[in-house]
């Protein structure tokens, strides 16, 4: 696997591009039209273009460029998952570190005013012994066609449940031991063709990191870019959207001015969300130094450690 010591001799564009890239603090876990998904229900990689399944990846594994991540997100969901149903969380967070619900969420419909005290927060709350607010993170990623190299710029949102983010095992990494560990060798996440993989040994669909080899040059370019899109942006944002009122439209009637007019209270929302049912795991922060320069990488030993 000598094509796997990645970063050494590199020529000075390659430098540059590496350069340009920006930092992934979510998925290290530090802070930091239409819609193309790949989602994950039922064990299966699916394409979804514009809310409607456009086919279906036979292979349990995949390459990608994980171009960028959102920071992680919380959402509490009233009343139990009944699959092919799209119902909107009754409270959310869209960045955990604020440490309370999302301004736009409706005041009768917050759980607390703050996550850590919150009862949905508690082990028990939801199914089994985990917790009814479950953590999810989305990723922005490049897929990699069947000879392993990235060509096509379309960019897919995936959405991982916590399993697949958090957890301590160095065999099956999720996204964030997977990104610290590339973090520790100072490669950018960006730079990295990373096989996403199902876990065959889980009862719910979850996924484990493993690295494969540095981009190319051209491939590097095209993460580069996609990291700047704005499209891309709008891939890993919380997509809320107000729900479509049915209600006929009245003819409005003149003001009484003399009558001070109520604030309008804000609409209910959706989002199209995948969510697993899954125990609230303790998240562990390792303080480490930055790297002075993505030139210094040196991503062989950690390679070699899944050439087993």
């Amino acid at each position: 696997m000598s094509e796997l010591t990645l970063f050494e001799n590199m020529p000075d564009e390659y430098k540059s591009l590496l350069a340009q890239l920006q930092p992934d603090t979510n998925a290290i876990g530090r802070q930091s039209g239409g819609m193309n998904r790949l989602s994950i229900r039922g064990g299966v990689f699916r394409k979804v273009v514009n809310g409607q399944e456009v086919g279906e990846l036979e292979q349990r594994a995949i390459g990608a460029v994980l171009v960028k991540t959102a920071p992680v997100s919380r959402m509490y969901f009233e009343g139990q998952y009944v699959a092919g149903q799209t119902n909107p969380p009754k409270c959310w967070s869209a960045d955990t570190k604020t440490g309370r619900p999302a301004d736009d969420v409706l005041a009768s419909d917050r759980q607390s005013e703050t996550c850590f005290d919150c009862k949905q927060n508690i082990k028990g709350s939801g199914m089994g012994e985990g917790r009814a607010c479950r953590f999810s993170q989305r990723v922005a990623l490049l897929l990699a066609d069947s000879e392993g190299k990235i060509k096509a710029d379309q960019t897919y949102q995936l959405s991982l449940p916590a399993t697949s983010v958090f957890g301590d095992n160095k065999q099956k990494m999720g996204l964030q031991t997977y990104a610290r560990h590339l973090d520790g060798m100072r490669a950018p996440l960006a730079a990295v063709l990373t096989e996403i993989r199902f876990d065959t040994d889980s009862s719910t669909p979850k996924l484990c990191f493993k690295p494969i080899r540095m981009l190319e040059a051209d491939e590097l370019k095209m993460s580069v870019g996609k990291q700047k899109d704005e499209d891309t942006e709008k891939l890993i944002a919380l997509s809320v959207k107000p729900k479509e009122d049915s209600t006929p439209v009245a003819i409005p009637k003149m003001p009484d001015l003399n009558v001070v007019a109520e604030p309008a209270q804000p609409k209910a929302v959706e989002v199209a969300a995948e969510v697993e049912e899954v125990e609230e795991p303790t998240i562990k922060v390792s303080k480490k130094k930055k790297p002075e320069s993505p030139a210094d990488v040196d991503l062989a030993s950690l390679l070699d450690e899944f050439d087993d």
